[in-house]
């Protein structure tokens, strides 16, 4: 049985007007510019991630809500960093036997190389799984963070009534959920990170992170509205130039995945604004 869903917010609405949103938009200007061709979607999609974070840091109670969040997030990260770093002797490889006259300094030089490759290795598998434990960990206080930029944006909070289901949609289920796409995104990222230390496959597997990050940042905005997984990796698809460009400035920062999260929440607005231009 479908779900009866606001145009304007894409939240479930069962009455005439959305209790949400009240069916209409309070700051269009946020989800500017208008409809570009992909290249221009792609920049809008840049945009909107650095609008997103300028709204965090300008409004006091977004950043109050980013607080939780990006502790998490750095914890995270930081503390995956530091376990590569600290067992980085473990990846250094012990040769044997005698080598050539005169090379032992290239013994040296190999040996640093392969530590340092395994480091770089360690870290995309940090960052990887920074995007793999964060969702889980953050879900109820990333919902929170975007709803308030939604809140902003329809200009009203929201009007639902406070009930078990309610909790149980906005909190239980983005839980659930959220380890449901780590799975994937676990599998998927480990091919992606070793895909990259290949010369001819590294382009294809930094465009295959990119879009992976994509989903996940498309999943932390849309999962508390109920959406079947399936109909978010249609909607990643239909907006797919927008979510890369969303995307990109944080495959290079995944320790500031709540800024990503506000950024998302006006990709997705802005995507249902468009859908009949």
């Amino acid at each position: 049985m479908s779900t009866s869903r606001c145009s304007v917010c894409g939240n479930p609405a069962p009455s005439a007007t959305c209790l949400r949103c009240g069916s209409a938009l309070d700051r269009c200007d946020l989800l500017a510019p208008a409809r570009r061709g992909a290249i221009g979607e792609f920049f809008a999609g840049i945009g909107l991630a650095l609008r997103g974070t300028k709204l965090v840091l300008s409004s006091p109670a977004l950043f109050a809500l980013a607080i939780v969040p990006l502790a998490l997030n750095a914890i995270v990260f930081v503390g995956l960093v530091w376990l590569v770093l600290a067992n980085r002797h473990l990846l250094e490889p012990a040769f044997e036997g005698p080598w050539w006259t005169g090379f032992d300094w290239l013994r040296s030089v190999a040996a640093v190389a392969i530590q340092w490759f395994g480091v770089l290795f360690g870290l995309a598998l940090a960052a990887l799984s920074t995007w793999v434990i964060y969702p889980i960990v953050a879900a109820p206080f990333l919902e929170l963070l975007s709803e308030g930029v939604e809140s902003l944006v329809v200009g009203q909070k929201d009007q639902r009534k406070f009930s078990l289901s309610y909790v149980v949609r906005f909190w239980i289920l983005p839980i659930v959920q959220a380890a449901v796409l780590a799975l994937f995104t676990a599998v998927l990222g480990f091919v992606f990170v070793v895909s990259s230390f290949s010369a001819v496959l590294a382009p294809l597997a930094f465009v295959g992170t990119l879009w992976l990050l994509a989903v996940t940042l498309c999943d932390m905005v849309i999962a508390r509205k109920s959406f079947p997984a399936g109909e978010r990796f249609a909607f990643v698809r239909a907006g797919l130039p927008t979510w890369l460009g969303l995307a990109l400035p944080f495959v290079f920062a995944p320790f500031l995945l709540a800024f990503a999260v506000a950024g998302a929440t006006l990709v997705e607005l802005r995507q249902r604004t468009l859908v009949d231009q």
